[in-house]
């Protein structure tokens, strides 16, 4: 009697400690299961971004208004960020310093272009830069271009020539806003050699090689 009580009593042990078995191992093989799925899915953003970093930039429905408003020659671009909501493309000097950076919200299809030393440059909607053009104003009387004469007393004038030997070459003011004024630098050919950009509200100027790259950045004094 007692050899049947206690071969019962271990078939009974034996019964539960597998039932305790099954539901420590569950959790176990859940967990598993959870870990192997989040590294599928980061493992699939990463080869994701991986691609977009690798896309025709220039394709991107952003990079017309981007180039529009920045000098984008020298540079290299690349898209740091991309997702369901916004796309953030950074734009780098040769020495990978940051200098630019825009960031498109597919939804509005809106588009915000930095500067990373002066700020925000510009806000708007890509679909108002390619639309169709306001109706034609009266014709403006036509402005001179300004002389060598007269770029000499600029303010940013000084630094330039600290920078660049204009002698010999034409200078130029391709543009002249509340914000910025652009002055080239050209040579007997009409061949753009420089270009400097002169921030007003922030009294910097910014040189720039078009064959070599930024070569000066600060304040004018």
């Amino acid at each position: 009697m007692k050899k049947l009580f206690a071969t019962t009593l271990s078939a009974v042990l034996l019964t539960t400690g597998g039932l305790g078995a099954t539901n420590v191992l569950h959790p176990d093989k859940v967990e598993a299961a959870t870990v192997n799925y989040e590294s599928s899915y980061q493992n699939h953003n990463a080869h994701y971004q991986l691609q977009i970093a690798s896309e025709e930039l220039t394709q991107l429905p952003e990079y017309a208004t981007v180039a529009s408003k920045i000098d984008v020659n020298g540079l290299t671009a690349k898209v740091v960020e991309d997702n369901y909501n916004t796309r953030t493309i950074v734009f780098s000097n040769s020495h990978g310093q940051g200098q630019y950076k825009s960031i498109f919200v597919k939804r509005t299809d809106s588009l915000k272009v930095i500067d990373f030393r002066g700020g925000q440059i510009f806000y708007g909607t890509i679909s108002n830069e390619t639309a169709a053009p306001a109706p034609e104003q009266p014709a403006k009387p036509e402005q001179k271009p300004a002389t060598d004469t007269a770029i000499s007393a600029l303010p940013e004038y000084a630094t330039l020539a600290s920078v660049v030997d204009v002698t010999g070459f034409n200078l130029e003011v391709a543009e002249d806003n509340f914000n910025t004024r652009t002055v080239l630098v050209k040579d007997q050919n009409n061949r753009v050699q420089y270009k400097s950009i002169f921030v007003k509200r922030a009294h910097t100027l910014k040189v720039i090689n078009t064959r070599g790259g930024q070569i000066f950045y600060g304040a004018v004094k």
